[in-house]
């Protein structure tokens, strides 16, 4: 409507057409197609510049929208065909944007996941000292799963001094690691931590990576393998010594005097004994972690209530001795897949340690029960109880809670390793429960067998 105002204007303009041409001179008659043709001209760029101007405007409200976030907008057709090319190139040009950013949210995403899923802690912490990245290893690691942790001060999330200083100097850029330090408030890890200086690409360091690799398991396993050889090395000692230093008696003159030599040697064949005790009790050790997916271990049904019931047998005669009683209580229908040596040996192992090391004429109960998926025996003492520090390295090789006590009563250290190992053969778990001056209850667990 602008438009053909404008030219009805110019129109208006021009000097009176006569209709009839023969009374139209030549000079009128060019003044008016002057002004027709400058009317027809300006018509023509007022409308090429209002059909520019429309699409240059939509080129804009575009671009806000992809700015926005709609990558989805595009351009339609125009009227001027010679702006196709310019549309076409402008909607090509949002697409490889929506295309670009499609991947740039999947590698987000993929990296995302990937942190989750790391087993180490990954922590990034920029040059102010601001947590710009954290996952959930290192929040656990950290105990802070309950905490805002990124965007925030990491004076504010560590708890740690050591670990605090290695951050400073790690952003002061004056030590990368390792580092091993314990951390954690409900559950004591040991961790080896690195660090690293992250690099952009205008060549400014932007922040410290920081991974944290839990190393708690191969210490408890370091400090067991150091124990395991001062342990073993002193058992064997022991034994070892008492035998030369009596056979080097004897070859002094000893074995000129009858009662000497006889005693002697009695003493000689009794450490012996003991050697050989410790050397079968490792060769089994050896064979059930051989076998410890129950691999090459032949299985049968067998009654529980027989098999506790023969293990009971075997230790009735030292029980005894001690004045003691051994009370079975237990369904005797229930059956276990088991292999019938190892289990009875497991069980006379236990039974024998509460005769051993429980007062005389205390009496030791052994219960067995069908649960809903599995099987329950427990052998209940009366004894002195074991001290809550001990309860967790029960079942380690050589570990004894009275050092001086276990090898008078005649134990290797290695009696209660065994158990554990033909527990897990079997499929399931042994346990302690103890309580100072009230005795000490051995649970094992071992999985039904169905009745298909």
């Amino acid at each position: 409507m602008a438009l053909l105002g404008v030219l009805v204007a110019l129109i208006a303009a021009a000097p009176p057409v006569v209709i009839s041409w023969k009374y139209c001179t030549d000079q009128a008659i060019l003044e008016a197609a002057t002004i027709w043709t400058f009317a027809v001209a300006v018509l023509g760029g007022l409308y090429t510049f209002a059909v520019v101007d429309g699409a240059f405007e939509r080129i804009q409200r575009l671009a806000r929208s992809i700015r926005s976030g709609n990558l989805e907008s595009r351009l339609y057709k125009t009227r001027a065909p010679q702006l196709a090319p310019l549309y076409a190139e402008v909607n090509q040009m949002a697409t490889a944007i929506e295309e670009r950013m499609a991947k740039l949210s999947n590698l987000s995403a993929e990296q995302r996941a990937i942190l989750r899923s790391m087993i180490e802690g990954v922590l990034v912490i920029d040059r102010q000292g601001i947590v710009r990245t954290i996952n959930r290893a290192a929040l656990n690691f950290l105990d802070a799963t309950d905490l805002r942790v990124e965007g925030r001060k990491y004076t504010e999330v560590f708890q740690h001094p050591e670990l605090e200083r290695f951050v400073a100097r790690a952003l002061s850029l004056q030590i990368f690691g390792p580092m091993t330090v314990s951390l954690g408030r409900s559950v004591e890890r040991v961790l080896e931590i690195q660090a690293a200086p992250l690099q952009a690409a205008e060549g400014v360091e932007p922040g410290v990576l920081f991974v944290m690799y839990d190393i708690t398991r191969i210490q408890r396993l370091e400090s067991v393998r150091k124990d395991f050889v001062a342990n073993v090395s002193h058992e064997l000692r022991t034994p070892i010594t008492s035998i030369k230093g009596f056979v080097e008696t004897l070859l002094e003159g000893a074995k000129d005097d009858p009662e000497a030599c006889e005693r002697f040697l009695t003493i000689i064949a009794r450490q012996a004994d003991r050697l050989n005790s410790i050397f079968n009790d490792l060769l089994t050790l050896s064979r059930l972690e051989a076998g410890s997916d129950g691999v090459g271990i032949e299985m049968e049904s067998r009654r529980l209530g027989d098999l506790v019931q023969g293990a009971v047998d075997d230790c009735i005669h030292r029980a005894r001795e001690k004045g003691m009683t051994i009370e079975v209580i237990g369904d005797g229908e229930c059956s276990v897949r088991a292999h019938a040596t190892l289990l009875h040996q497991a069980l006379v192992n236990l039974i024998d340690n509460a005769i051993k090391y429980s007062e005389a004429n205390r009496p030791v109960l052994v219960k067995f029960c069908k649960g809903q998926d599995s099987v329950e025996i427990a052998v209940v003492d009366q004894g002195p109880g074991i001290e809550q520090r001990h309860l967790e390295r029960l079942f380690e090789r050589f570990y004894r809670v009275d050092q001086g006590r276990s090898r008078q009563l005649g134990g290797t250290g290695l009696g209660l390793s065994i158990v554990k190992h033909i527990v897990n053969v079997h499929g399931g778990r042994v346990s302690v429960e103890s309580t100072v001056g009230l005795g000490s209850t051995f649970s094992v667990s071992l999985p039904l067998l169905s009745d298909e």
